[in-house]
């Protein structure tokens, strides 16, 4: 049983320890696994001492001692590690799981890690075993528990414990999806199913692949769409096809421009004005694309009704309520009614989200409201959305956080500021690094010469 639990708990992570638990109702230790779990559970943030690092625990009590070239913080139930000039993993207890002895480790993907030493690839299970041996160079990542690999200039697929099961035979390989692999050959790209059958041929300059039910596909510069039976679609006939967002895909034949449905029904005609970079503006977004009639935008829905007139020079995003439009050079919002908020004034307006947006007036950022108020008024030299609902804001003492209501959460004064959890903040001054707790802004660590008020 202990052998089990060694398998078992190795990465300790809480679902392993849940796993054994219940795998083995009657073991006999409880308490010691109850500690293993509370030690599983820890959130752990790297801290550095004489230029080595360890980790302390949310109260800034060391828990790994700090004898670590670097220390990335930790993702899942393991932590990328390095010493002597090579990489591993550890668990929160500090053990080595992945051997320190690679030059790349790679996040797990269906519980196998690709590694890298000297030039060649395996890969390792959750517990650090060499399940691929060293042998290709290069191992993709696993999805039905098959990866492609390379070996000899030649690619090929094979199983998690590195057993080759569809021959090394292609130019390129990539990753499957949904049961299907686009693969090259000498005459060009294709696809496969798990089995190696040949579902496409190989003979487009180009396939997407297949994560959704159809791919689209080029050849000699014009662009289809395929099924997963290899059946065209769409004949190869558009300078591009966009990816499918609500249902429709983005078309475009010269000059114009219109939507398809993912059986190569024409949705919206071709029927408005295709510029240069229409790619990088024409895909639906929540049921809404902009669109070029007579040089001005206006956006549209999927049944092309006009959402918005045909008078804009540019439209932002409509992810919320209000909407970017730009007009005389100015940015401005309008409702989804075509109401313009207040007269043009930004030089840059960002979308909508969580009834708050970015504006910027000549270099400086600020945030408005779903009703155009400035709850934040443009003086800041960089204002970025982060997670939580903070804004890194940097302003002329430095860097900090605000909330969304313009308060300050965390003090302009830092050369860097990351955050780590909802109410904690990794901070950086001339080279010294700490931990300041949001709630009440007090230091959790912090190298010494680190001032946090």
């Amino acid at each position: 049983m202990a052998r089990h639990l060694e398998q078992y708990t190795r990465d300790l992570s809480t679902d392993a320890i849940t796993r054994f638990l219940q795998k083995y109702p009657d073991y006999p230790f409880v308490e010691e696994l109850v500690g293993d779990y509370k030690t599983a559970s820890l959130f752990l943030l790297p801290f550095r001492r004489d230029s080595l690092w360890g980790y302390v625990d949310d109260d800034g009590n060391e828990r790994i001692k700090a004898d670590l070239e670097w220390a990335e913080p930790f993702a899942g139930a393991q932590a990328l590690v390095g010493r002597a000039g090579r990489t591993g993993t550890i668990n929160r207890s500090g053990r080595v799981v992945v051997p320190i002895e690679y030059d790349e480790v790679s996040d797990p993907v269906e519980g196998t890690s690709t590694v890298e030493r000297n030039g060649r690839v395996g890969a390792v299970d959750r517990n650090g075993d060499l399940v691929v041996p060293m042998t290709f160079t290069d191992v993709g990542e696993f999805s039905g528990g098959l990866a492609y690999a390379q070996r000899d200039d030649t690619y090929g697929f094979i199983n998690p414990r590195g057993e080759v099961v569809i021959p090394f035979s292609f130019v390129s390989a990539g990753t499957f999806r949904n049961g299907l692999a686009v693969v090259e050959r000498e005459d060009g790209f294709g696809v496969i199913d798990v089995k190696g059958g040949v579902v496409v041929p190989a003979e487009y300059d180009w396939i997407e692949g297949f994560d959704g039910a159809v791919s689209r596909a080029r050849k000699d510069g014009r662009t289809g769409l395929i099924s997963p039976f290899g059946d065209v679609l769409v004949p190869l006939r558009y300078d591009h096809i966009g990816p499918f967002r609500d249902g429709l895909a983005l078309i475009v034949e010269g000059k114009r421009c219109g939507y398809i449905t993912p059986t190569g029904s024409i949705a919206i005609p071709l029927e408005y004005e295709a510029t240069d970079d229409v790619a990088g503006w024409g895909d639906f977004i929540n049921s809404l694309a902009e669109v070029q009639s007579a040089g001005k935008r206006c956006l549209i829905n999927t049944r092309n009704e006009r959402v918005l007139p045909c008078a804009f020079s540019d439209i932002g995003p409509a992810t919320g309520a209000l909407i970017p439009v730009r007009k005389k050079g100015k940015w401005g919002y309008s409702d989804r009614k075509g109401n313009a908020l207040f007269d043009n004034r930004y030089d840059q307006a960002g979308e909508m989200s969580g009834g708050i947006a970015r504006v910027r007036q000549g270099a400086l950022f600020g945030l408005i409201d779903s009703t155009g108020k400035e709850i934040v008024p443009p003086g800041f030299s960089n204002l970025v959305a982060t997670d939580f609902g903070f804004w890194l804001a940097t302003g002329t003492e430095g860097t900090g956080l605000l909330h969304a209501n313009g308060k300050v959460a965390l003090a302009l004064r830092y050369d860097d500021v990351k955050l780590m959890r909802n109410d904690i903040a990794r901070v950086e001054r001339d080279g010294r690094i700490g931990y300041v707790r949001l709630t009440d802004g007090r230091a959790i660590w912090k190298e010494e010469g680190l001032e946090v008020p």
